[in-house]
């Protein structure tokens, strides 16, 4: 699941350097009043330019959910949740779901056993219709690394495509980071940001 954040673009990398196993990237277009799916789609695009560009080849698609016409903002971990279950159905063969979690995010690992739990009832309505693999893992490729490692691990140039800001502002045409939200203010810790 590649968001087009600094974490999700490292696990990219990982996935495709260190193993050569067939790989599908997949990108949700998450409309939400905070209005950042636009920034997060232009980085999204460029990164998949970028890396097809310099690695392996790799499969990508993408979906979206439209949220604008809701007060509340989605829990975006439940979100990826079903539309990964629908990515894995949609996979010949998909025995893993890769995510760019850290393990210095707020409460991971509730999320994350959460996460995996919606994952499975909904996987298990397929499973009962023989699709789908028996089972399917949840894999965190950058789980252990703090973000300046993994900005540091990364070329420069692809660092500077990634989008962190959850409330972009929009202006003179193109999309700017808030400077204020807490992705913002984490991406701060790195250098060159």
């Amino acid at each position: 699941m590649l968001s087009g954040g600094l974490d999700s673009t490292a696990m990219l990398v990982k996935l495709l350097t260190e193993s050569d196993a067939p790989l599908r990237v997949h990108h949700i277009r998450m409309e939400n009043r905070e209005r950042r799916a636009g920034a997060e789609q232009a980085a999204v695009e460029a990164i998949v330019a970028w890396c097809r560009a310099r690695y392996r080849p790799f499969r990508y698609s993408e979906s979206g959910l439209d949220f604008r016409d809701l007060e509340a903002i989605p829990i975006d971990y439940l979100s990826i949740a079903f539309v990964a279950c629908q990515v894995a159905i949609d996979t010949p063969g998909c025995t893993q779901v890769a995510v760019g979690a850290l393990e210095r995010d707020t409460d991971i690992e509730n999320r994350s056993a959460r996460q995996r739990r919606a994952f499975d009832e909904m996987y298990a309505c397929y499973r009962a219709r023989k699709l789908g693999e028996p089972s399917v893992a949840w894999i965190y490729p950058v789980y252990r690394q703090p973000k300046d490692q993994l900005a540091a691990g990364l070329p420069p140039e692809l660092v500077a495509l990634t989008w962190s800001c959850r409330r972009p502002l929009f202006a003179a045409g193109k999309f700017q980071p808030c400077g204020a939200c807490k992705a913002c203010l984490a991406r701060t810790t790195i250098r060159g940001s």
